[in-house]
């Protein structure tokens, strides 16, 4: 098989050399290549399975396990052996495919209406912009909703985390990696990052020198660990690409500080609290009601100001430390 697919075969080549290998024996086959319907997305990568011509008619086949079924919810976008898109006298052609929800036809619908009564607010709605820029308009007005639930977290709960805003972009991160690799992940990362940090700390460096070499170590590590991943056929492990470099440079900076500073249960303390609310924060974001309702009604963010700024205002314990000063409301 390496002779006919390579040392790296993808798995667009698996199926078409599948296909050919059945023609040589005569049986009807071809490839199929499909677009998974995701929602909201960008630069979605296709889908490939096996159709085989039996008893009048024709059957998918998975080429990696043989069932008998094609990957759910994949439409199929082409047959064949061809390229996606043809091009005559041009080079280093680059395709890009986004998908959109079936409520959008009805949005799209409503605006169209709206222009036929001349509605000027129709026109500057988030909904006539292209679909690349939805998917990138979906996941910012997702990140309002993470930062409330962080401010809820730590002013009224009292939980401890490193950086202010950091959870909320590691539970964005989290969305393209998938929670168990994204924690994964960030911590193989941040652990070989502190080792470099400590080892750092002997060469008594300035303060921007120092952070500029753990943003090196960090971007080095992280290119590593794709690489080895790689090789070892897990592509999840590509997406740590994804992960926020400053702010993984800062984090281990500051595990590094809390650590010299207050010992190493305070740190690690901040850290389980700051994964701890990047999972909260995660799950908030990636509910589909939510990302609904903000995406359609932008103004709800408003009703998300005017609470952060309640919020601001408050003095109060927080949940953590009522046990501490449980005593204090006892009969005396």
């Amino acid at each position: 098989m390496r002779l006919l697919l390579g040392d790296q075969p993808t798995e667009r080549q698996r199926v078409q050399v599948v296909a050919e290998l059945l023609r040589v024996q005569r049986i009807p086959a071809r490839a199929v290549h499909g677009l998974p319907l995701e929602g909201l997305r960008r630069n979605i990568g296709f889908k490939h399975w096996l159709e085989v011509y039996v008893d009048g008619d024709w059957m998918p086949f998975n080429p990696k396990d043989g069932h008998a079924q094609a990957p759910a919810d994949t439409v199929p976008w082409w047959r064949g052996s061809g390229q996606l898109v043809k091009v005559e006298g041009a080079n280093g052609l680059q395709t890009e495919i986004a998908t959109s929800r079936a409520y959008e036809v009805a949005l799209n619908s409503a605006m169209v209406r709206g222009r036929e009564l001349r509605s000027g607010l129709v026109e500057f709605s988030i909904m006539g912009l292209p679909i690349q820029m939805r998917a990138v308009y979906q996941i910012l007005l997702a990140i309002p909703i993470g930062i409330m639930v962080l401010v809820i977290l730590r002013n009224v709960v009292g939980m401890k985390t490193f950086c202010t805003f950091m959870p909320v972009l590691m539970a964005m991160a989290f969305r393209e990696t998938d929670l168990v690799w994204g924690i994964a992940l960030f911590s193989v990362v941040c652990g070989f990052g502190l080792m470099v940090r400590f080892y750092l700390e002997r060469l008594k460096l300035l303060l921007v020198p120092r952070l500029a070499a753990v943003v090196i170590v960090v971007i080095i590590i992280m290119a590593v660990m794709s690489v080895i991943s790689h090789k070892l056929g897990f592509d999840r492990g590509l997406s740590v690409a994804l992960f926020p470099i400053v702010i993984l440079a800062m984090t281990i900076e500051r595990m590094s500080i809390v650590w010299e500073e207050r010992g190493a249960k305070e740190a690690f303390q901040q850290t389980f609290g700051s994964m701890a609310v990047a999972m909260i924060c995660y799950g908030v974001m990636n509910l589909d009601i939510v990302q609904h309702l903000f995406f359609v009604f932008p103004e709800l963010l408003l009703v998300i100001l005017a609470a952060t700024l309640l919020l601001g205002r408050y003095t109060g314990y927080r949940l953590v430390e009522l046990p501490r000063f449980k005593v204090l409301a006892g009969d005396k």
